[in-house]
């Protein structure tokens, strides 16, 4: 399998004259962190749209969400939350710039996860919510719920690499949020449910230095890619063997998340124990990743990251050990897929939801 740095020079790079130098950069920039405004989370099924400053390197945004939740009596209350509850509250979190549309397009799930996987051993002492069990899904009330997600621009903090140049007036940086909807959410036998939250954004940005010998030059990090995560949804369709065709683009492959789950059982993901195995695949049937039993990625993705991710989540990571030699250069590849083999097939309305995290082109 072709894998490394292959990627293609990305026009995500100063107009005027510039020097990519890694170590001055690191020297001479300065990190400015800074909360360009908060507002109201949009209703279920809504979304909002907001412009980021065309200042500086942008690395990644930090967002919170702190509301209120609250069951309304409808002759009795009867509500349990749904897998997707409380991360999946943000359905869809895009973010668009540099002539590039929604390189990062995914839900609250999927930045959750990648939260975890990129701080391993994290503890989240931040976000709290009312579960599946609390007293306000049998009975009328509110309960307070605060959520940390962060948005990563920058594959990560150190290099900076794939991040957004954005100190141009060519460059038009936008983020859009989509709450996810109340059904989704929730399964109400009696009883609604009201979120009443307000969206605080946090940017991160590294100024543009000019090198001390040459006045009129810019210094910048390595910016010739784009980091990207991008979600996408596949039927199975009652099938015991599926196939899930990735998408082919001129970059690199990362990471690659995915889970599946039956909208009518929406209680749980489809979990470790009605899998047989999970592949990567490649060309006519080659499978440099088997994982079989499911159980081993599932342990991978907990030695991995030392933390356990909920059962029915998965990654099959390429840079957690040595990115330079195992990450996978997708125009080297044909036909690739991900190959799931379910014991129990889910049921007719069941998906799987995939994240490709790539660095592209």
């Amino acid at each position: 399998m072709p894998t490394g740095t292959g990627a293609a020079n990305l026009r995500n790079l100063p107009l005027t004259k510039y020097a990519v130098n890694p170590g001055l950069f690191n020297q001479l920039t300065s990190r400015t962190v800074f909360a360009p405004g908060n507002f109201p989370l949009p209703g279920f099924g809504n979304y909002v749209t907001n412009q980021l400053l065309q200042v500086g390197i942008v690395a990644g945004l930090r967002v919170l969400v702190k509301g209120t939740v609250t069951t309304v009596d409808g002759g009795g209350v009867n509500i349990v939350p749904t897998a997707k509850w409380p991360w999946g509250l943000i359905n869809r979190f895009t973010v668009s710039g540099n002539g590039q549309n929604d390189f990062i397009s995914c839900d609250g799930i999927d930045l959750h996860t990648r939260q975890l996987i990129q701080n391993r051993a994290m503890v989240d002492g931040y976000s709290s919510w009312p579960a599946a069990g609390n007293a306000i899904f049998a009975a009328a009330g509110a309960a307070n719920f605060q959520l940390q997600f962060y948005v990563p621009i920058a594959m990560d903090l150190t290099t900076l690499v794939g991040a957004l140049y954005a100190q141009s007036e060519a460059t038009n940086l936008t983020y859009r949020i989509q709450t996810e909807t109340e059904a989704n959410l929730f399964t109400e036998t009696l009883g609604t449910v009201t979120i009443d939250a307000t969206v605080l954004i946090e940017e991160e940005i590294y100024e543009v230095p000019y090198d001390p010998q040459h006045a009129d030059t810019l210094i910048i990090p390595d910016l010739t890619v784009l980091h990207g995560m991008v979600a996408n949804e596949n039927a199975i369709a009652q099938q015991a063997v599926l196939d899930t065709n990735l998408f082919r683009i001129q970059g690199q492959l990362e990471r690659l998340f995915f889970r599946s789950f039956d909208p009518a059982a929406p209680t749980i993901w489809v979990q470790t124990a009605a899998y047989n195995y999970s592949q990567l695949i490649y060309g006519a049937n080659q499978a440099p990743y088997t994982f079989n039993p499911q159980d081993n990625l599932q342990v991978r993705n907990n030695t991995d990251y030392r933390v356990i991710l909920d059962d029915g989540i998965y990654v099959m990571d390429m840079v957690a050990d040595n990115p330079a030699r195992d990450q996978v250069l997708l125009e080297g590849v044909t036909n690739l897929r991900l190959r799931q083999s379910f014991s129990s097939v889910p049921g007719a309305s069941a998906v799987t939801h995939f994240v490709q995290e790539t660095l592209f082109a």
